[in-house]
């Protein structure tokens, strides 16, 4: 029988229990990925946080009410592509206007769009808050 020899501090082999590979990584190995892993772990948390807004107030904004727009065209003046924005007035009677417009003369009121086929008083009731007749124009024609 070989004697063993005694129980001391002596150095662990180079591949014992606390120094063989972990998953297939040596121990300088290891702390290195788990350093990277700790890192990217911190920054995707820290990048999720800002994502958040984490740690900020809360802005109120007062907003305006939507404002109407408000158009007028000149009956003298207007092209058929001005006519046909309004509601009920299509291409056809569009060009009917400007047509009407420039085979009779220019409106002298705005009564007197009634002579065009199509448009009546409820039309004209609806688009009259719209439309305008420049004095210039008015005379002109006379």
């Amino acid at each position: 029988m070989t004697p063993r020899p005694p129980a001391s501090n002596a150095p662990a082999p180079e591949n014992g229990p606390d120094n063989r590979p972990r998953f297939w990584l040596r121990r300088s190995d290891q702390v290195f990925v788990g350093t990277l892993l700790t890192l990217a772990v911190s920054l995707v948390f820290v990048h999720w946080l800002r994502l958040s807004d984490w740690g900020r107030q809360t802005v109120e904004v007062d907003r305006l009410p939507a404002g109407q727009y408000q158009y007028s065209v000149d009956i003298n003046g207007a092209t058929w592509v001005e006519w046909a924005q309004f509601d009920g007035i299509g291409e056809t009677l569009a060009k009917r206007i400007v047509a009407e417009r420039q085979a009779n003369g220019p409106f002298e009121a705005i009564d007197d769009l009634r002579r065009v086929k199509g448009i009546g008083p409820k039309k004209l009731e609806q688009i009259r808050p719209y439309l305008t007749l420049e004095p210039a124009q008015a005379t002109a024609g006379k």
